[in-house]
């Protein structure tokens, strides 16, 4: 069998450009398709876990990180309507304990980042796919701009509405959870220091729902993060525009601080969780899907992108050992991630009940069980055990 030796990525975000940095990294000549005319991420916040920032720096791409994100000391966490101090989360010894730290980031930072591992020339922009097809030894593509290319292989990491997903296996049927999310940028300096202190990340929690605040950019900007229980629908997305005086009748009699912080929002977005069904079907023969293409998950254990950036260094890995045989090293990877993947969505979902729940007793008591999945999550080191199927915790 030929060797594999040209690889097209769809989708030019987090996922795709990782996968783009971990096959380059391996001699792969690759190509990224991004439908838009630039890249560029929405959603501003992100939280990279420990296991995840391992993984950039096998990358070679961890001081470029580290230069644009903010380290995170830990979470200070208070009751919305009081204020009263619920718990604090200390981060501090991240790096001792787990290898690495936390790190928060403004998502087009991040994105720059491992843009600036990647050739200019082989990004390629404007191109919105249309088509993908299997022929045997190699993988066809058509985008809308008329253009026509062909792979080895191809790579699929084109989001929760990915195109080729749906060319795949047809339209999916997402749940709606019943939870949505509000988002707002704020400038730093119209936010005064005592609120988001003393860790820089504050967490408000009430009864169905939870507001997280925290810089970005050094302390020039603040991220501000909701999630509650609602009985509207509320479309699926990223960027769908919201009224900020909804926004802040969404969290009725807070306490001072938090009254102040939703005061300085101006202008905020908004959007509903939906639910995929865990699958196992990432993909046929060339053709494999990563990151949010194939499993999305709820937010509540931050790990969305730090998934996409396991996949992106497991499938060099294996690309790499098994370039005769491409097939061969996809079954591989689904091998050692599936179950893993599978894992941290369920955690995910579980979590999502647990910052809500009414009952504050029963709540610290579900949180232990809590912190250990999330330790399972952080202490796995991928890039020392790339090639074993992890141990999954039982979750219930």
């Amino acid at each position: 069998m030929a060797q594999t030796r040209t690889i097209a990525i769809v989708g030019g975000g987090l996922a795709g450009l990782a996968a783009a940095n971990a096959l380059a990294g391996h001699g792969f000549e690759v190509d990224v398709f991004e439908q838009s005319a630039s890249l560029s991420e929405v959603g501003a916040g992100i939280n990279i876990s420990p296991q995840a920032v391992k993984v950039l720096r096998a990358l070679g791409l961890g001081d470029r990180a580290a230069a644009v994100g903010n380290a995170s000391s830990g979470i200070f966490s208070c009751n919305m309507q009081t204020g009263e101090p619920v718990e604090f989360f200390d981060r501090s010894q991240a790096a001792l304990r787990y290898g690495a730290p936390f790190l928060i980031f403004h998502r087009a930072d991040l994105l720059a980042a491992l843009a600036s591992g990647i050739d200019p020339a082989r990004i390629h922009l404007k191109h919105r796919l249309t088509g993908i097809a299997d022929e045997g030894s190699r993988v066809s593509l058509a985008f809308e701009n008329g253009e026509r290319r062909s792979a080895d292989i191809a790579i699929a990491a084109d989001g929760i509405h990915s195109a080729v997903r749906h060319l795949l296996y047809g339209p999916d049927q997402p749940a709606y959870t019943g939870q949505m999310v509000w988002r707002a940028l704020l400038d730093g300096r119209d936010v005064p220091s005592d609120i988001i202190a003393p860790s820089g990340i504050t967490q408000w929690l009430g009864p169905g729902c939870h507001l997280l605040a925290y810089y970005l950019r050094g302390k020039d900007v603040v991220n501000i993060v909701t999630q509650e229980d609602t009985a509207k629908w509320v479309e699926e997305g990223w960027s769908i525009p919201g009224d900020p005086d909804e926004m802040r009748a969404s969290f009725p009699d807070p306490e001072p601080k938090l009254k102040t912080l939703l005061g300085v929002v101006t202008k905020c977005s908004k959007w509903g969780l939906f639910t995929r069904p865990l699958t196992a079907e990432w993909g046929r023969g060339r053709i494999l899907l990563i990151g949010d293409a194939v499993h999305a998950m709820l937010p509540n254990a931050g790990q969305g992108a730090c998934m996409a950036f396991e996949d992106a260094y497991v499938l060099g890995r294996w690309l790499d050992v098994r370039r005769d045989d491409p097939q061969e090293a996809f079954r591989s990877f689904l091998r050692v991630r599936v179950p893993r993947v599978h894992a941290v969505q369920r955690i995910s979902a579980l979590h999502a009940k647990l910052k809500h729940m009414r009952d504050r007793e029963a709540q610290k008591t579900a949180a232990k069980a809590g912190g250990n999945r999330l330790e399972w999550i952080w202490t796995y080191d991928v890039v020392a055990g790339w090639d074993q199927v992890p141990e999954v915790p039982g979750i219930a």
